[in-house]
């Protein structure tokens, strides 16, 4: 039997017109607004968490609700969710994986449906990244904020970065907001790193005027970063993951950094020294854990990839918008 993952496309539940969505949700003893709290759980655990299964997230919705729904009315909804055209998708390991058996119905996953648009290279690799970590699980009010996709919880780090482009790239307050909502984005979802936001920045025509500022901001990412609830880490920060203490059943043998940031080491964009002393003052329940991320900083900052010399007229590669010998060429 081939249990190997899945590399082509994956072929959703066919999608039900509202009226035929509608006439089903009348067959089942469960009022609409129950239906839409549901809805709403689902959206926020997708955009939260990535993948989680059905059999999870009936424990959380029925630890959280006021009104305890059934196992029979839950499954009966989740049946029905699979046809609706949503921004998540109800997915078994028999849709997932070539040749497995039916998949019981509280053994299908809540999937985001970013990771399974396409091939499901995505959806793997997140299945990777989450492997052994516990599920962050906040109270109903601030899981059902996850519904939408762009919330950004307030924390300082979110309010300097917000400052720092209104008062630094001299963004009006609207237009920074949005630009933060992305960020919020690609960091939750994408594990995106500094390169990616930098690339975005320039893409939309926004530069930094000093080698100093483009620094300031890297230092406000990383930290803006560092403190958002991640999808590969099941809705931990990982502020908050390195001081989990996890059973010894579920602790894994080893983490990995991941490519953004390995990505970030290579191009000399992160600060592998810095990084290595964040991790030695941090505190590790498992001294194996931290051992095994200071050695991969050790290799993917021994690959660093010497940039091409920069012409006196070219741009200065700080991102100023400035020739380099008027910028940092000083």
């Amino acid at each position: 039997m081939n249990l190997k993952p899945s590399t082509v496309c994956v072929s959703l539940p066919e999608v039900y017109s509202r009226r035929k969505l509608n006439a089903l949700y009348r067959e089942i003893p469960l009022k609409d607004t129950t239906s839409r709290l549901l809805r709403k759980y689902f959206n926020a655990m997708a955009n939260l968490y990535g993948i989680i299964p059905l059999r999870k997230a009936y424990e959380i919705i029925s630890a959280q609700c006021r009104h305890p729904v059934s196992k029979e009315e839950f499954l009966s909804f989740s049946e029905i969710a699979r046809h609706e055209c949503e921004e998540y998708c109800l997915l078994g390991a028999d849709e997932l994986y070539p040749g497995r058996k039916q998949t019981a119905p509280l053994d299908r996953e809540i999937i985001d449906i970013t990771l399974v648009d396409g091939d499901l290279n995505a959806y793997h690799e997140m299945r990777h990244s989450q492997g052994g970590k516990p599920y962050y699980i906040p109270d109903r009010a601030e899981l059902l904020a996850f519904d939408d996709p762009f919330y950004c919880e307030p924390t300082p780090a979110a309010d300097a970065l917000l400052q720092f482009m209104e008062r630094c790239l001299r963004l009006k307050h609207d237009r920074a907001a949005a630009l933060l909502a992305e960020f919020v984005y690609a960091a939750r979802c994408l594990d995106a790193g500094i390169s990616e936001v930098m690339a975005r920045l320039e893409g939309l025509g926004i530069h930094f005027r000093h080698r100093r500022d483009a620094e300031r901001f890297c230092t406000l990412y990383q930290e803006f970063h560092n403190h958002m609830r991640l999808q590969c880490n099941r809705g931990y920060t990982p502020e908050e993951l390195l001081s989990v203490h996890l059973p010894a059943a579920r602790v894994p043998k080893s983490l990995s950094l991941g490519p953004n940031i390995k990505k970030e080491l290579a191009y000399g964009t992160l600060d592998a020294a810095g990084l290595e002393k964040g991790l030695l003052d941090s505190p590790f329940h498992n001294e194996r854990l931290r051992q095994s991320l200071l050695r991969e900083i050790t290799v993917s900052d021994g690959k660093t990839v010497h940039s091409v010399k920069v012409g006196r007229n070219d741009l200065c590669p700080c991102g100023s918008g400035q020739k380099y010998k008027k910028c940092c060429g000083r």
